[in-house]
């Protein structure tokens, strides 16, 4: 099956709302994060992300079913560009077929940032295998959210050719 990122804009809205449910709310049901989870994220909350300048939302699309989104989020440190990858989600049922790396693969062609940032359940050991599988390694960062669940940050150096004329 064909799979791909198809920009969303404030009237898929809805759409993502309820992706975004489905695929978080096992996650809820085990780690019971009130604060974190996007499962608790309001229409109101996700309108602003699809419409920032600085943030692109993709459907991811199987076919053309919608089975999840993603986020990339562009910022600017001093001189180095960074995109920070917030969220990424499949629905459960199409978990596991290799469609997140895909997306994450197709994603990271279409921006030339100087790092990429994202963060994750240390206790989902497939998610921490996907990410680090694309390349990313732990920050170091953690950031403990209840006596179940922990956020751990990743980071990825981009591989981007330097430009000749700056080192001139």
């Amino acid at each position: 099956m064909r799979y791909c990122l198809k920009k969303a804009s404030a009237d898929d809205a809805q759409l993502l709302h309820r992706l975004k449910y489905e695929a978080f709310l096992p996650l809820y049901n085990v780690y019971k994060d009130d604060e974190t989870n996007p499962v608790k994220e309001s229409m109101d909350n996700l309108l602003p992300k699809l419409t920032a300048k600085d943030s692109d939302y993709y459907i991811i699309e199987a076919g053309s079913t919608p089975v999840g989104g993603v986020r990339a989020v562009s910022s600017r440190e001093g001189d180095m560009s960074i995109c920070r990858i917030s969220p990424l989600f499949i629905t459960p049922e199409y978990q596991n077929r290799g469609i997140a790396q895909q997306a994450m693969r197709t994603l990271m062609s279409m921006y030339e940032p100087d790092l990429w940032t994202l963060s994750t359940i240390k206790q989902e050991a497939g998610n921490c295998h996907l990410y680090e599988k694309l390349g990313f390694h732990p920050t170091g960062q953690e950031l403990i959210i209840n006596e179940r669940m922990t956020i751990i940050y990743y980071e990825l150096a981009a591989d981007k050719p330097k430009d000749n004329a700056a080192r001139n």
